[in-house]
């Protein structure tokens, strides 16, 4: 019976921790995975900041163009290009509290616009002869451009559309 003991407590010596040999293969491979991976979360997280600013917009018209019909008041949403002297790529509007809200646009940019702002009427419309339009892109790497178009209709609808150029 001593003997299994001793065998027993025997087998568990010299096996404590992890190797270097061990230590330097999982070291290698994470390395790996950061070389390979990190610039694609860099792409997928400037993918993502274009979509959030696009949607962000849109929600922002929307909420314009139901706060012009529920308060029977008329509304409107400034939109500055990138082109603009003084505030580029940003928009600002006024809550139907009164606040004004600006919105600036870090590492997006907005084109170009048909209407420098747009008013949505008490009954939702946006009282234009067409489809007022923004686009928002943003620069993803080398070879990749993404773009948010967001159309306004006569009507008031707000639509979007991504394309890549």
């Amino acid at each position: 019976m001593d003997r299994r003991r001793e065998g027993q407590a025997g087998a568990g010596r010299g096996q404590q921790g992890y190797s270097l040999p061990e230590l330097l293969i999982v070291i290698a491979i994470m390395g790996l995975f950061i070389l390979f991976a990190g610039p694609a979360m860099a792409e997928a997280y400037k993918a993502y900041k274009v979509r959030a600013v696009a949607n962000n917009l849109a929600t922002d018209l929307r909420a314009q163009r139901y706060n012009a019909v529920s308060n029977r008041t008329p509304r409107t949403l400034t939109v500055n290009n990138q082109a603009h002297a003084t505030a580029p790529n940003q928009y600002s509007y006024t809550t139907y509290k009164g606040d004004a809200i600006t919105v600036r646009m870090d590492g997006v940019n907005i084109e170009t616009t048909s209407a420098a702002s747009i008013t949505f009427n008490i009954n939702g419309s946006s009282g234009s002869a067409g489809n007022t339009t923004f686009m928002v892109s943003a620069m993803i790497n080398s070879s990749r451009n993404d773009r948010y178009t967001i159309t306004v209709s006569p009507t008031g609808t707000v639509s979007t559309a991504y394309s890549t150029f």
